[in-house]
């Protein structure tokens, strides 16, 4: 344990009394003296209660904690509390409740689409309308370019236009940083809370499981309901709004372009007509290779749980190598499996970024 110990003088002894061992003597942890570390008080509360409209566009709930940690060494007391909207139990128990409702339709098999948009989808939408507010004033620049140019080669140009047309793009580039700051926040938090509510209900519907049941479901398919698919799930939450607002980019700067130079704008937009089959053949075979590596995860998962259940039969007929054997082999071919993924996936980056831009 590392630490230091500052020792102080005790009051004086009288004849014949014994020091005590460890009186005055004062354990530190980290280097810094215990009187040091007093509550800070930001671990009572909740950051919406620091937090007004103002606040929260500009995340200055935050500067409390980030002067703290810059006094000194953060505990876990410092933190601020969870908010209560983003606790496992309040979000667990509210899709619940929108899963019961899609359970007890009348019609059709219960929608885990449509529970995780009741339950959610506000936020998202909240999200998108910052992003579409973003999205638009990323075009007041190429817009006002035009106008800028014609300005520097007028000579005879008032000096107010020329600051109008300043202040119009440096207020537009604030605008933007709040919008897309909030915008990934918004993004974020919901998809933290769709995965939260995932694992919940997997969690809660594995402890109730009939003996049948468990005879369909291995605990590596259980795990994986946890782990992968709900961090997918929170993935597709925090970027579903890439559908739409990707259209409406290309759109208004095809449209932007046909204004400026013409039938020239169709090159860009044959370049990523081509690339489409591309695109969607790596997303086929990263999906194929994505469950190929379920599978072989799923496999190894069941080897180390019977490994863990069994592990006294194997200490006793001394079967240690060959099954650790087994389980290096899997472990083996689910890297080969990651790794042709991984590379499958930079392979579709590279190619993605390597689109010439609109």
């Amino acid at each position: 344990m590392a630490g230091k110990l500052h020792v102080t003088k005790g009051q004086a002894l009288s004849v014949g009394e014994k020091q005590p061992l460890l009186k005055d003597i004062h354990v530190s942890f980290n280097g810094h003296d215990p009187s040091f570390n007093t509550p800070s008080g930001l671990g009572d509360r909740y950051p919406s209660q620091d937090a007004n409209c103002i606040s929260s566009a500009l995340f200055s709930w935050v500067t409390p904690l980030m002067e703290l940690g810059n006094q000194r060494p953060l505990e876990h007391d410092d933190l601020y509390l969870l908010d209560p909207a983003n606790r496992a139990h309040e979000v667990s128990t509210a899709f619940q409740e929108a899963w019961n409702k899609q359970c007890n339709k009348s019609s059709g098999k219960p929608s885990l689409t449509w529970a995780l948009a009741s339950c959610f989808g506000g936020q998202i939408a909240k999200a998108g309308l910052l992003k579409l507010m973003h999205d638009s004033l990323q075009f007041v620049g190429p817009m006002l370019i035009k106008e800028i140019i014609a300005y520097l080669q007028n000579p005879e140009a008032p000096l107010s236009e020329g600051l109008l047309y300043a202040g119009i793009v440096f207020v537009s580039g604030i605008m933007q940083s709040f919008l897309l700051r909030n915008y990934f926040f918004h993004c974020f938090e919901s998809g933290m809370r769709v995965r939260s509510a995932v694992c919940t209900a997997v969690y809660n519907k594995s402890l109730v499981l009939s003996a049948a049941a468990r005879q369909k479901k291995t605990t590596g398919e259980i795990t994986n309901l946890m782990s992968i698919d709900a961090q997918r799930l929170q993935e597709l939450s925090t970027y579903i709004n890439s559908v739409w607002f990707s259209i409406f980019q290309i759109v208004v700067a095809c449209y932007l372009l046909w204004k400026q130079i013409g039938p020239a704008t169709f090159a860009g937009v044959v370049v990523i007509i081509l690339m489409m089959p591309i695109t969607a053949g790596i997303s086929k075979l990263m999906r194929r290779l994505q469950l190929k590596l379920m599978e072989v995860k799923d496999e190894r998962i069941k080897i180390c749980n019977e490994v863990l259940a069994g592990m006294k039969v194997i200490k006793l007929q001394a079967w240690e190598h060959s099954f650790t054997k087994r389980v290096l082999e899997y472990r083996s071919e689910e890297l080969s499996k990651l790794r042709t993924y991984i590379y499958a996936r930079s392979g579709s980056m590279t190619l993605f970024s390597a689109i010439p831009p609109l």
